[in-house]
């Protein structure tokens, strides 16, 4: 009497992901695979978005990034340290998928330099930011602007 031999359906898997998908050529050497470039990610822009076009838009933009860049150095460093302990608590935000896009964008970018950070690293950033700048602007922080836009 024989005992049944019990197959796996995993046995020969390995042999089987080397095998070629495709016909090989009656060549002994294989041909060199080309290299596939790296696709360059596509921005996602808001329906019916465009880049800045007129002086106008392009006077507004500047306007905008000095009035950032005018922030004291303080409040880069008391933002540092606030993100750097890991946060516990939890929070959901909603986003747009234009939204999401741009997020993962950044941290593409970011890993493309070597600069490791996350979609969280970046929502904490901002939450932060919009706070301090409560906290010292208050009626004039980018955060009540909004809002009094939002509510106009």
């Amino acid at each position: 009497m024989m005992a049944e031999r019990t197959t796996s359906p995993f046995a020969g898997l390995d042999k089987a992901l080397l095998r070629p998908t495709s016909s090989r050529s009656n060549s002994s050497a294989d041909p060199e695979p080309e290299p596939v470039a790296p696709s360059k990610p596509r921005r996602v822009r808001p329906n019916g978005a465009r880049p800045p076009a007129s002086k106008l838009e392009t006077t507004n933009a500047s306007a905008h990034a000095s009035t950032i860049a005018s922030y004291p150095d303080g409040i880069v460093e008391t933002i540092r340290r606030i993100v750097k302990v890991a946060g516990k608590e939890v929070s959901f935000v909603r986003l747009s998928p234009e939204e999401k896009g741009e997020l993962a964008e950044i941290v593409y970018t970011y890993k493309r330099q070597g600069r490791k950070t996350s979609e969280n690293e970046i929502n904490r950033i901002a939450v932060n930011f919009i706070v301090e700048d409560y906290k010292a602007n208050g009626a004039q922080s980018i955060l009540a602007r909004v809002i009094d836009a939002l509510l106009a």
